[in-house]
């Protein structure tokens, strides 16, 4: 599945996009971190969007979430 990646570099604020392919969100957050990296570009990821334009959520990254705060 393609997912747009949207963020922004986290010294200059800068945006970054980028499209992704990937089998789940989690991966195609990996997969643009790293093509980020190479780039120089310190990613935050803002969003994932995937098909039908949805925004989607990483369920890892909630499950982190969930257990930071307790």
């Amino acid at each position: 599945m393609t997912y747009l990646i949207v963020g922004l570099d986290r010294n200059t604020l800068a945006p970054w996009h980028q499209n992704v392919l990937a089998r789940d969100v989690g991966t195609a957050t990996r997969i643009a971190q790293s093509r980020a990296a190479a780039q120089g570009v310190t990613l935050v990821v803002a969003a994932a969007i995937g098909p039908n334009s949805a925004v989607v959520s990483d369920p890892a990254h909630a499950r982190v979430a969930t257990l930071e705060a307790a």
